[in-house]
């Protein structure tokens, strides 16, 4: 009876983490692009940042045209989960994009730069900026940032 009983809690556990395993592969997630502009003008390579209330994060980066479009964290799907958002934004350009050297230690790249946007944008719990994805929709959001009071 001791055996039967293992073997049941085995098989429950195991189709539990074959379920968990699946769940990521049909995630809803609705299409997100925006601009982000600075004096009216659009900047180009900023960080922009998705976080949910529920579920994982989303990303994108600034072209030229200060144009975003967002996918997942895990790079699987474009998009953010539907729901609730803070939204974190990160200048990159004092480092062009680059962190880390062949080591994985980092790397100021910013050759004494300042960020060109207020850095109350860049923690996303701490941010002015929320928004809300509409499922099913293509949610555009534009965001006006203040320029970096101590540059």
């Amino acid at each position: 009876m001791k055996r039967s009983y293992q073997f049941t809690f085995l098989a429950f556990g195991l189709a539990l983490i074959g379920l968990q395993s699946g769940c990521g592969q049909d995630l809803e997630v609705s299409e997100v692009t925006g601009i982000v502009t600075l004096n009216g003008k659009p900047i180009e390579l900023v960080q922009v940042k998705f976080w949910p209330n529920e579920g994982p994060r989303s990303f994108g980066k600034t072209d030229e045209q200060g144009r975003f479009t967002l996918e997942t964290d895990d790079r699987t799907q474009k998009g953010a989960v539907p729901g609730k958002h803070k939204v974190a934004l990160r200048d990159m350009w004092p480092m062009k994009d680059d962190f880390l050297g062949d080591a994985g230690e980092w790397v100021d790249m910013s050759k004494g730069k300042k960020s060109r946007i207020d850095s109350k944008y860049y923690d996303a719990p701490m941010s002015p900026v929320s928004v809300e994805v509409i499922a099913g929709k293509a949610n555009t959001f534009d965001f006006p940032v203040d320029a970096n009071p101590r540059k």
